[in-house]
């Protein structure tokens, strides 16, 4: 008898296709489920780390110290859009970044309230940053990108908090980035870098405010004066 997949055999075939992952290769994958377009179907992000793809790969490089110094930084992190009504699952979406640390995805109304935006946090050493997703016939379109932290470990820090107010042009919500100040911290291991989640304490002190232009359907802010 002919047996249909189920969805889990769906996604892990796509993804295993896309990224010419073989066999012999481990490989972890995730799933975060929400209304992310206008219909009455519900969507899904898939995640996938390919950790040992990049270690195996710094093995045979030049650079080994390096690579393990940047947590196997490069192209060992992606996502896919998987589209409830029509079952379709798209091409896969790199995220540049330390293969150590393994793609963090939210939801946010953003857009509008009537389904989410998709927000994708990644590490690049010991900074954070949050690429902001809106899906545009049927596929993922990055509107803006805030850097959440850097130099975590580091005497001199950064760190900033992302706010939404109401729209200045449009039916999206503006985006305030506010200051904020992260916590001082040490680590024994410098793996635990990856694995940590700082606490970041908001202050009152706007950096910059960003609206959403519909035109180019991505967020801009005023120049300086």
């Amino acid at each position: 008898p002919v047996t249909e997949e189920t969805l889990e055999q769906k996604i892990a075939h796509h993804v295993e296709a896309a990224l010419e992952i073989p066999a012999t290769e481990k490989y972890t994958i995730a799933t975060y489920s929400a209304q992310l377009h206008a219909d009455d179907s519900l969507d899904m992000i898939i995640t996938v780390n390919l950790l040992d793809r990049a270690q195996k790969k710094a093995l045979g490089a030049e650079n080994l110290a390096t690579r393990v110094e940047s947590g196997y930084m490069g192209r060992y992190n992606f996502f896919f859009f998987y589209d409830g009504a029509t079952k379709k699952i798209s091409q896969e979406i790199p995220v540049p970044s330390s293969a150590m640390a393994k793609l963090k995805v939210d939801f946010k109304h953003i857009r509008t309230e009537a389904y989410f935006d998709v927000l994708v946090s990644y590490k690049l050493e010991n900074a954070s940053f949050t690429r902001f997703f809106t899906i545009i016939n049927n596929l993922p379109k990055e509107t803006f990108e805030s850097i959440n932290y850097e130099g975590l470990g580091d005497i001199e820090n950064k760190a900033f908090v992302v706010k939404y107010g109401e729209g200045s042009y449009s039916l999206a919500k503006d985006i305030f980035v506010y200051k904020a100040k992260l916590e001082q911290v040490k680590f024994d291991d410098p793996k635990e870098i990856y694995s940590y989640d700082p606490i970041i304490e908001e202050t009152d002190v706007l950096e910059r405010k960003w609206f959403f232009n519909d035109n180019d359907l991505k967020y801009y802010t005023m120049k300086d004066k």
